[in-house]
């Protein structure tokens, strides 16, 4: 997937790819007007909501209802040099069968961001 990206006013970057564009801002702090989430933010966020649409699917796949299910991730750090624990917490909604929950968390464990980033990807920057 191609990644288009273009510098708009003060720190916002617009990143627009097949129908989709996505605004990124930056703190007060970092010059920015902090209207939109940072690129960081961007990156945390879609683990979680990687992890939600796994559980959906899950619950789908079987016919329970995810009225009253909820996802909530932490990002802690481990180290210095920039190592994080991620730790992603399901709430299940009432009636949720004790049968499934060990196969919903090896479902959500399927997460393609968390696949990409366990896969320990490579870099490439080039400046034409």
């Amino acid at each position: 997937m191609e990644i288009s990206v273009a510098m708009l006013d003060g720190q916002k970057l617009s990143a627009k790819f097949g129908d989709h564009e996505v605004i990124s801002d930056q703190s007060l702090a970092a010059g920015g007007n902090a209207e939109h989430p940072e690129p960081f933010d961007y990156f945390l966020v879609s683990m979680v909501l990687c992890a939600g649409f796994y559980a959906r699917k899950f619950c789908q796949q079987r016919d329970i209802s995810t009225q009253g299910m909820s996802l909530k991730q932490n990002n802690e750090n481990v180290d210095e040099d920039g190592k994080k624990l991620f730790s992603i917490e399901i709430t299940l909604p009432d009636g949720f069968p004790d049968k499934y929950k060990k196969a919903l968390v090896a479902a959500v464990n399927t997460c393609t961001v968390k696949k990409v980033i366990q896969a320990v990807p490579e870099f490439s920057v080039v400046v034409k």
